[in-house]
């Protein structure tokens, strides 16, 4: 995962939490871009968390674009889970903020699902 500057890039997903310190809510969004061939021939999925001081453009790498966009999912989590003593995050009013923490997670498990399994 490799920090890169502030550019802009295309969102193709967005996830809103609720952040909380002091008992006053705010909005945190976590967005993902199109993940993007890179020369060297891996794949790369930039993603930015706004809302908590760390909006850099950041980007997970992978062999093929899927890849990226799981990888970029798993440390998106990462870095919000770095959070969890400075403030209170939740989604859907739920602690798991659906990003996946585990190979389990990222391979069709859903915490938000009915019987906890894909459909």
């Amino acid at each position: 995962m490799a920090s890169e500057s502030n550019k802009q890039f295309e969102v193709i997903a967005e996830r809103v939490l609720t952040a909380t310190i002091n008992g006053k809510p705010f909005d945190v969004s976590v967005r993902f871009g199109k993940p993007m061939p890179n020369p060297s021939g891996e794949w790369a999925c930039p993603y930015q968390i706004n809302g908590l001081g760390i909006e850099t453009v950041r980007r997970a790498c992978g062999i093929d674009a899927v890849q990226a966009l799981q990888l970029a999912m798993f440390a998106a989590g990462a870095v919000l889970s770095t959070y969890k003593k400075e403030v209170k995050l939740t989604f859907l009013d739920e602690d798991h903020l659906g990003f996946p923490s585990s190979t389990k997670e990222a391979s069709g498990c859903c915490p938000y699902c009915r019987s906890g399994e894909a459909e």
